[in-house]
């Protein structure tokens, strides 16, 4: 979208334009896509670019993706919220010289309501505030992902024992079908922390829908018998058509609830809507409403997944009211209840996970990054460091030899600091640097194998690179300490292929796995005495093999205590631990499952006796592509072990 639609008469865009020119601080306009619209000459100059080369371009152009992101969520702020905001960021020139700038930023919108975001730069930056910046920024951001994660898990107990209840509650099983119905909205209101939620069922003509019960938390009452026609808001029916989940953070603003402003959503004072469609028989029933009142909210992928699974249970007493049969109905009931409760365990289970993760693997990545650059440093200089060593050794002989009487003042000196010893040891303290920093250079190479954020599509890896990575970061809790004698890793690698799978999803199954491996056999030694250990070590054997033309086998085996009968039964469900409060979430296995055999189409089997120690053995296909749409071979590894 170009200026002159933010500026509509010709004259007064060149007066604003000779206006703007002639600020010495940076100004930009950008239209809703985060393109720039519009730049001053101070910003052309800031960022060594022709006017014409920054319009129409977006950040993700001019500066690195790191940067582009920040300035992306902040505009991004401004544009969803409409609210002012001013902020400190940091900034790389196009010269490569990082700058500490205050950005100002407010919204705009024209006669046709476009958005504009209006910006101005101020450059404030040296390179020690910007260190200090850098590390509060850090800081900054690890508060508020602890601060996310806190509120995601709160939201998470809320919304489990809300549908805890209903699946537990008789009233969902009474044969009046308004109490069930009136239940349910009551539990959602308190499960979502919402002021009012409301069931609608479309009419028998579908010409509308009609209000079965609204409950208001404030007023703890329930009422009846609003309708809406469909011709009277036909924007908001089509998006019922169209969508599940109807995710609206401001009412007024948005096209899909904009039409509803003067008759309801106005005098109510609501300010934001989610609702979801009701599915029964293969059509679109009715809708559940959720309305936040007063100010506006941005609603979650959790609270989305509630809501649904809200819907589910409103569309299950719908159901059993047609029956005829009241104990076949309360049987058939209970099960879709308990499947629906599980299926939003494992989505929220999917979601905390993926959250925990992702925050893992950004950390690892960016450790591995800030520990890169001087190591290579060090690396880097140590070879000549030793050449100019024997340079300067050289020349020593040199005076040694054709000046074998130094004066007095030399040879105490010689004396005083060894010279014989210094020349001998110094070369070898130089080689032990050289092995140290080499270390550290594999550890980093091994944790952005590691973490693998770039791979968000299948890619062709070597799964023993991944394995081995896992490992080195778990060495700590595998190598021998005082009065300890570690755990001995075992690997037999077959002669695998490259292996198209999510790397990182795998690299989080292993880590999963290998934990309660070393958990398992930890707990073990703890009750063994040291001459116990010492006759039968602790041990974990990794073991790969190609099973046929289509499949890969990962087997991973302990000699820890095993696991009884009933729990391997129980091992993958979502949840479920043997480990005391505090030490285990249930999470890690349920997830681990999902990833072999929703996200790679393969398996993932646990084989154990009591005393027998246990083995996991997970089986993916080679090629990914070639087995989306059909299921993989299934082979058996019982007898391979």
């Amino acid at each position: 979208m170009a200026f002159s639609h933010f500026v509509p008469q010709q004259s007064s865009q060149a007066f604003l334009w000779s206006i703007l020119n002639s600020i010495t601080d940076p100004i930009f306009v950008k239209d809703r896509q985060h393109n720039w619209v519009f730049v001053n000459d101070a910003l052309c100059q800031f960022m060594g670019y022709e006017r014409a080369a920054i319009i129409g371009k977006s950040d993700y152009d001019f500066f690195c993706e790191t940067e582009a992101d920040v300035f992306w969520k902040r505009d991004e702020l401004v544009f969803t919220t409409g609210v002012a905001d001013e902020h400190e960021e940091l900034i790389t020139d196009c010269q490569g010289e990082t700058h500490i700038i205050s950005t100002k930023k407010s919204l705009f919108s024209d006669e046709v309501g476009n958005s504009f975001l209006v910006g101005s730069i101020r450059l404030i930056g040296s390179k020690d505030k910007i260190e200090t910046t850098l590390l509060r920024q850090t800081i900054n951001q690890l508060e508020q992902e602890i601060h996310e994660r806190q509120e995601t898990e709160k939201r998470f107990r809320r919304h489990s024992n809300a549908l805890q209840q209903l699946v537990q509650s008789e009233k969902l099983q009474h044969d009046d079908f308004q109490i069930a119905i009136q239940y349910i909205t009551e539990v959602a209101s308190l499960g979502l922390d919402v002021a009012r939620v409301s069931v609608w069922l479309y009419t028998e003509q579908r010409l509308g829908i009609e209000c079965l019960d609204l409950y208001e938390q404030g007023k703890n009452c329930h009422s009846s018998g609003l309708e809406f026609s469909v011709c009277d808001f036909p924007k908001y029916f089509q998006a019922l058509k169209e969508e599940q989940i109807i995710a609206v953070s401001d009412v007024h603003t948005d096209s899909r609830t904009a039409e509803f402003s003067a008759t309801y959503t106005t005098p109510f004072g609501i300010a934001s809507m989610l609702d979801a469609r009701i599915w029964s028989r293969g059509e679109v029933i009715g809708v559940v409403c959720c309305e936040h009142l007063a100010t506006q909210r941005q609603w979650t992928l959790e609270e989305e997944s509630f809501i649904g699974s809200i819907t589910d249970f409103v569309r299950l007493v719908i159901e059993s009211r047609d029956r005829k049969t009241a104990e076949a109905t309360l049987r058939q009931q209970t099960q879709q209840l308990e499947e629906a409760l599980q299926e939003l365990k494992r989505t929220q289970t999917q979601i905390i996970q993926s959250e925990k993760m992702s925050s893992l693997g950004q950390l690892v990545a960016g450790v591995a990054h800030e520990i890169n650059n001087p190591v290579n440093f060090i690396y880097g200089n140590i070879n000549p460091a030793i050449n100019y060593i024997h340079d300067l050794f050289h020349i020593i002989n040199l005076y040694q030899e054709y000046y074998p009487y130094p004066v007095e003042v030399i040879r105490e000196e010689i004396e005083a600091i060894d010279l014989e010893f210094l020349m001998t040891d110094l070369p070898k303290l130089l080689s032990s640097m050289k092995i140290g920093a080499d270390r550290i250079r594999q550890i980093v190479i091994s944790l952005r194998n590691f973490s693998r954020l770039d791979e968000a599509e299948y890619k062709a890896v070597d799964i023993h690179e991944g394995i081995d990575s896992t490992l080195l970061i778990l060495e700590n809790r595998l190598k021998a300490k005082p009065n300890y004698s570690g755990i001995k890793v075992i690997k037999k690698y077959g002669k695998l292929p490259l292996v198209e799978c999510y790397a990182g999803q795998l690299n989080q199954v292993f880590m999963n796995i290998l934990t309660n491996a070393i958990d398992a056999l930890e707990e073990r030694d703890e009750q063994r005495t040291l001459k116990e250990i010492q006759a039968s070590p602790s041990r974990i054997r990794i073991c790969t093999e190609v099973v046929n033309k289509n499949q890969i086998a990962i087997k991973i085996a302990d000699n820890a205590l095993g696991i009884p009968e009933d729990i391997q039964k129980r091992i993958f469900d979502p949840f479920f631990t043997t480990k005391s409060i505090g030490k285990g979430t249930g999470m890690g296995m349920s997830i681990s499952y999902q990833i072999v055999t929703e996200n790679h189409h393969g398996s993932l089997e646990c084989i154990s006796s009591p005393g027998q120690g246990t083995e996991f053995v997970i089986l993916i296909p080679l090629k990914q592509r070639r087995l989306v749409n059909q299921p993989p071979e299934e082979t058996s590894l019982r007898n391979n072990n």
